[in-house]
């Protein structure tokens, strides 16, 4: 049964504006995007690993646009444990290797999350509780939203099948700060086997495309040193703090 998820802003790729100065303790009003790749919810019984590539061309004012990306590698075993990353944005078709920054182990049967950032080698220990996963979206207007939400049917990526949604929100003119009327999308395709989504992709007249898709997917149990803290980090538990 397909139940409904949250408004788009909550379950769909995160993108933050972040501020970052010249040092640490000042900031210079410059400003930093990340894009979080696709949520990977920590259930059992479903274990595979893959590669999520996220590409972003941004319009440029002017006219033109800037095309950049990164991937990640992720995995999930048999007891709902997540590894997910963030790597930074590089050049598309540069060739260049997206530098990784931080990393993060999700055990919800330890009941922790352990991020870890690459350029320290130091790691911080949280605790961590699994919130449900909700499905794919339902095809239904919202009374008195301003989401509508089609049915694109069913395919296959990577042979697994997946399910199609069309999300389009309509914002009116000045509804929040903007001039003009705005119109974006998101295309969700959704694997009820894996109880996540394998490719989405962003329209925003401001932001531009944003894609993401899970490419390189392997089911069946990961490699046992993704899900640990590789030798020479150090560890800081947090937990109860």
């Amino acid at each position: 049964m397909r139940r409904l998820i949250l408004p788009p802003i909550v379950l769909c790729f995160g993108l933050t504006i972040l501020q970052s100065g010249a040092q640490s303790y000042r900031s210079d009003g410059s400003v930093r995007t990340q894009i979080e790749g696709i949520d990977i919810p920590t259930v059992a019984d479903a274990p595979f690993t893959a590669k999520v590539v996220v590409t972003w061309d941004e319009p440029l004012i002017g006219g033109g646009r800037i095309s950049r990306t990164y991937y990640t590698q992720v995995a999930r075993d048999s007891q709902g444990r997540v590894r997910r990353e963030t790597r930074s944005f590089v050049a598309a078709h540069s060739g260049a290797e997206p530098t990784l920054r931080t990393f993060s182990i999700l055990d919800p049967v330890a009941g922790t999350r352990t991020r870890c950032t690459a350029a320290t080698m130091s790691c911080t220990t949280t605790n961590y509780e699994p919130r449900q996963s909700l499905g794919a979206p339902a095809d239904e207007t919202f009374s008195g939203s301003n989401v509508k939400r089609v049915s694109l049917g069913e395919r296959s990526i990577d042979a697994m099948r997946v399910e199609g949604i069309r999300e389009t929100a309509t914002n009116s003119a000045g509804e929040r700060g903007n001039s003009e009327l705005v119109v974006s999308n998101r295309e969700l395709w959704y694997s009820p086997d894996l109880q996540m989504d394998l490719s989405v992709t962003r329209n925003n007249p401001q932001l531009g495309e944003v894609t993401l898709s899970v490419i390189n997917l392997v089911r069946g149990q990961p490699d046992p040193s993704w899900l640990t803290v590789p030798s020479g980090y150090t560890v800081k538990d947090a937990r109860g703090r």
